[in-house]
């Protein structure tokens, strides 16, 4: 065994695309398109070591070829602000309202626009159950972890209740980080954790504003 009487570096991991790839690339996605041919190279080679039938996904995005930058052709900017966004909208018409805090993590469920016809009980149980998947989504999008308390519409039904909470453990059980779920209350509330791994979408592309301190408000002095 080599040894040496200074500092050495004895182990570095792959690069990031590399790490994100080994952990997500699958028969699921059509393609990867990267704008850097150094690091497409080395992705590529990875992915022909280890899943050599994905390596033809892997593909190279000529920057001085095309007309507009990787981001604005596929519009990942657009995408990236929405996943920043407070309030997420449901196909049926409700909506999700997510607000974090230093202790925990709050999605409000609302059926905005979704009031249905007739039977109130089944559109507030079909409002939820979309909620429950979106929800799901959202935690892995946007990487939060620690205490989350979701605030579904109130349903009278407890066979309803269950099958929201159902739904709510199957959608995130396609997330790789560890999470743990308890049961729908009468309120409609659900508590769940979900391990911190990282610092969170949010807190990883933003900072603190100088102006209200982080509190969403500048309060008037002078009063």
């Amino acid at each position: 065994m080599a040894k040496s009487n200074q500092p050495r570096l004895i182990y570095r991991d792959l690069d990031l695309a590399v790490r994100v790839l080994r952990e997500e690339l699958n028969d699921d996605y059509r393609g990867v398109l990267i704008d850097d041919r150094v690091l497409y190279e080395k992705v590529r080679e990875y992915v022909l070591a280890v899943n050599p039938e994905l390596a033809d996904r892997i593909e190279f995005y000529d920057r001085t070829a095309e007309e507009l930058p990787l981001f604005e052709r596929y519009f990942v900017h657009e995408q990236l602000h929405r996943a920043l966004d407070r309030k997420v909208f449901l196909p049926s018409g409700g909506s999700l309202i997510i607000e974090r805090t230093e202790a925990l993590t709050v999605v409000d469920v609302n059926t905005g626009k979704n009031v249905g016809t007739t039977n109130l009980e089944e559109t507030v149980f079909r409002n939820n159950l979309e909620a429950a998947e979106e929800v799901a989504r959202q935690l892995r999008l946007r990487d939060i972890g620690g205490i989350i308390v979701i605030d579904f519409i109130d349903m009278e039904s407890k066979v309803n209740r269950e099958a929201v909470a159902s739904a709510l453990r199957q959608a995130l059980s396609r997330d790789k980080t560890r999470t743990q779920v308890f049961d729908i209350s009468e309120l409609g509330l659900v508590e769940m954790t979900r391990k911190r791994v990282n610092e969170g979408l949010l807190e990883s592309v933003s900072k603190i504003c100088s102006m209200c301190d982080g509190r969403g408000f500048v309060v008037e002095t002078g009063l």
